[in-house]
């Protein structure tokens, strides 16, 4: 059974008992209402509405953080930001306001090698990685000067002489080499030249990494470090160390005419080799 309704429809009717207690401290009143002519027995108090659309909430939530020590209190609204229709959803967007947390004490953060790596090595520092997100264990890189252990002299009746030997360690990163340094050449005869070399790993035929062109007879030979600009030297690795590998520069006197030979003392020779990290 339904509630009637006025004929044009846009009102109910009813008849009931209203009744209204004596002692205001109850606080309430009650309405018994039924249909006008009826029985208020198993009659809906609420009339059954047509069926409606779901409403829907904005995915962005609207949100205020408010300091610790703001007065504002915290809260939470619903503001309509799409109305609804018979047949579409409203929308709805949440606005929120909540209290930062108050700042707490200073920790403390101990970061151990082995955090980064399980076998980390004496030396090796922390890194960004390549894809940029996290760190890794590295080796330092850092530039080296090494020396020869000793300096040969060059004895007579030799066209092509070396005169010293600079061994490189093996290192984890790839490495240039520059190689410097000077001797005095003395001539056995007016028409030999000499040219003083540094060549990397092969004694005869390693790649030049550093140089001087001799004129002839005695002369002072000071040796510029750097590869020759000619065929065969163009490649950037010409004058590097690959990683992990350890690496000999032959200081060398090479005849370049003449048919006398030469001679050099150790006392006045000077050689280095520089390595630079790539």
């Amino acid at each position: 059974m339904s509630w009637p309704t006025t004929p044009d429809g846009q009102r109910y009717l009813f008849e009931g008992i209203i009744e209204m207690p004596v002692s205001p401290e109850t606080g309430a009143a009650m309405l018994l209402l039924r249909p006008q002519g009826g029985m208020g027995v198993g009659i809906p108090a609420i009339a059954q509405g047509d069926p409606g659309v779901h409403a829907e909430l904005d995915t962005a939530i609207n949100f205020t953080a408010l300091e610790p020590g703001d007065a504002t209190p915290d809260s939470a609204s619903f503001t309509l930001i799409t109305p609804p229709t018979t047949s579409t959803p409203g929308k709805w967007k949440l606005n929120l306001a909540l209290h930062k947390g108050e700042k707490g004490d200073n920790g403390e953060t101990v970061w151990d090698p082995t955090d980064l790596s399980g076998t980390p090595v004496a030396g090796q520092i922390p890194a960004v990685t390549s894809a940029g997100t996290g760190f890794e264990l590295v080796a330092q890189k850092i530039p080296e000067a090494f020396y020869p252990g000793t300096i040969n002299n060059t004895p007579s009746g030799n066209p092509n002489y070396t005169l010293a030997q600079i061994s490189i360690p093996a290192r984890p990163y790839a490495r240039r080499v520059r190689a410097g340094g000077f001797t005095v050449v003395t001539g056995e005869a007016a028409d030999v030249r000499v040219n003083l070399l540094a060549r990397l790993n092969g004694e005869s035929g390693g790649n030049i990494i550093g140089r001087c062109v001799g004129i002839a007879q005695t002369e002072r030979l000071p040796m510029d470090p750097g590869k020759p600009i000619e065929s065969g030297t163009a490649s950037d690795s010409y004058n590097q160390i690959a990683a992990n590998a350890s690496a000999t520069v032959y200081i060398r006197c090479e005849r370049q005419a003449g048919t006398s030979t030469y001679t050099t003392s150790a006392s006045s020779s000077q050689f280095w080799a520089e390595v630079l990290p790539l």
